[in-house]
């Protein structure tokens, strides 16, 4: 064999070797897409507040001596006669009496963490993959465009184009129940109020596979809407909804991968809503519990303080019916 045959021979098993990988990461990527649908709807759980009759809570309240008018925690017997002292939501502040009450306002709740390399990844790399999933977050959780416009291409353009085309076909559609687990989207028939949604949790990477970088993903957001103008709100959590999101998203590199699966995908979803409105919830979207006249929900196992906790395992219970 004279060397231009051997340099023929060796071009045509290189032109191998890559449709070889072209291949392979193809269906790495299918497999990945496939099981992450499979674990998103498994895993996503939901739980609602039990709606008691405006009655039994004024009675309660009344009773104990929970809340002033302004607030703020009262201690029993504090012997207010104001009329309107069980009118106690500030809607300025709604979330005052919850646990998200001193929690950043927004964005300001998602910090990276420090750039440092992390295996083949260096640390400028591991940096820019940090802000992406920030970006990310921003964009689906709390980006008005999302929310209210339930227009995803904010949110869709900071993935790989590949998880950007799969998921692009559950909006505005009616299969948004189907991308819940991953965005925030406001029910069309309520409004938010307008304080800034609270946020809370942490972000961590770590070395994947080859050509993987793994972000891992905990908050919680806590939005506050309007109130029921018929029903003056006497505790926040009827105005207040909470959403724990654990999301792993992995950022794709290198030439194992084709061009178009290169970029950030999302892979283990993991989380719950809190007092949400279950008719919403059925069709993808957020609303505050009282918009269900007529639905009925299963009482929360846990302490509330449990479901604004992102370091509390995440609740096996469901306060929907199906």
């Amino acid at each position: 064999m004279d060397q231009r045959e051997y340099g023929d021979h060796a071009a045509l098993q290189d032109a191998v070797w890559r449709r070889r990988v072209r291949e392979s990461a193809r269906a790495d990527v299918k497999a990945m897409l496939r099981g992450t649908r499979r674990r998103r709807v498994e895993r996503w759980l939901v739980t609602a507040m039990v709606l008691a009759a405006t009655v039994a809570v004024v009675m309660l309240l009344a009773g104990v001596g929970v809340f002033s008018r302004g607030g703020k925690a009262a201690a029993p017997g504090g012997g207010s006669t104001d009329s309107n002292a069980l009118t106690v939501v500030d809607m300025d502040h709604p979330f005052e009496l919850t646990p998200a009450a001193q929690w950043a306002d927004g964005a300001a709740g998602i910090e990276v963490p420090p750039a440092m390399q992390v295996g083949e990844f260096s640390a400028a790399e591991v940096a820019d993959a940090t802000h992406r999933v920030r970006d990310v977050l921003v964009a689906s959780r709390l980006d008005q465009a999302m929310l209210r416009d339930h227009d995803p291409s904010r949110y869709l353009a900071l993935l790989a184009p590949d998880n950007a085309r799969q998921l692009r076909p559950l909006f505005g559609t009616g299969r948004e129940q189907q991308a819940q687990a991953l965005v925030s989207m406001v029910d069309k028939g309520t409004t938010l109020s307008r304080a800034e949604p609270k946020v809370k949790g942490t972000m961590t990477v770590s070395a994947g596979g080859p050509g993987e970088l793994v972000v891992r993903t905990n908050y919680v957001f806590a939005y506050a809407f309007t109130a029921d103008p018929a029903q003056p709100p006497v505790d926040p959590m009827s105005v207040v909804v909470v959403v724990r999101a654990d999301i792993q998203y992995v950022l794709l590199k290198g030439t194992r991968w084709t061009e178009a699966s290169q970029g950030l995908w999302y892979r283990d979803v993991n989380g719950f809503f809190y007092s949400i409105s279950c008719d919403a919830y059925h069709k993808g979207f957020i609303a505050p519990a009282y918009q269900d006249k007529s639905q009925s929900h299963s009482a929360p196992r846990q302490d509330k303080t449990t479901y604004f906790n992102p370091d509390a395992a995440v609740p096996a219970e469901s306060g929907c019916p199906n």
